[in-house]
């Protein structure tokens, strides 16, 4: 039987939490995470799996990446990757991903082809980065895609409309989280 999941994108102290440091946290950050947690409760609600991804730097080179794109943010053993304390957890199913893309994580691709998911919903941050990598790395491996349209950030603001088109270009669908709870059943 083929199944839906939703998966919880980089939602860390680093990026929206109280420890966050600039440019972080994102400017809508209390949206962001009252708009998710809703999320989260609807795919609860009608049994979807719900998966919480982490960004985590390894090793030297994955702490270069950190101190060059990151501002030195998500570097393993920090507490600063854990999940932002507001965001609901409603499963154990937690990967740590050491690149943008998901499936850059073996257990978690191992995990989502043991459980028949064929279908994935995003909600998390960055729009413009592993929310974006998720969803080509899944439809590379021939997944069905949403973006919950309400529950992404983008701290390049100004890319926001063209990012939008770049989803739809590329055969992501775009939701709104009221059509992501008409839509499953």
């Amino acid at each position: 039987m083929e199944k839906k999941a939703l998966l919880v994108i980089d939602i860390q102290e680093d990026y929206t939490g109280a420890m966050a440091k600039p440019p972080f946290p994102y400017k809508d950050s209390e949206r962001l995470i009252a708009t998710v947690n809703k999320i989260i409760e609807m795919a609860a609600r009608k049994n979807l799996i719900i998966v919480y991804i982490q960004q985590e730097f390894d090793g030297f080179f994955g702490r270069m990446i950190s101190k060059v794109f990151g501002h030195g943010t998500a570097v393993k053993g920090n507490p600063g990757t854990e999940f932002d304390k507001r965001v609901k957890i409603a499963s154990d199913h937690c990967f740590a991903k050491p690149m943008p893309d998901a499936f850059s994580n073996p257990n978690f691709e191992s995990f989502i082809k043991e459980n028949h998911i064929n279908e994935l919903y995003l909600v998390g941050l960055d729009a413009e980065g592993c929310v974006y990598f998720t969803a080509k790395g899944a439809l590379k491996r021939g997944f069905k895609v949403s973006i919950i349209q309400d529950g992404i950030v983008l701290l390049a603001e100004k890319k926001w409309n063209s990012l939008l088109k770049k989803y739809k270009k590329n055969g992501i669908t775009l939701l709104l989280s009221k059509e992501f709870d008409e839509k499953i059943f």
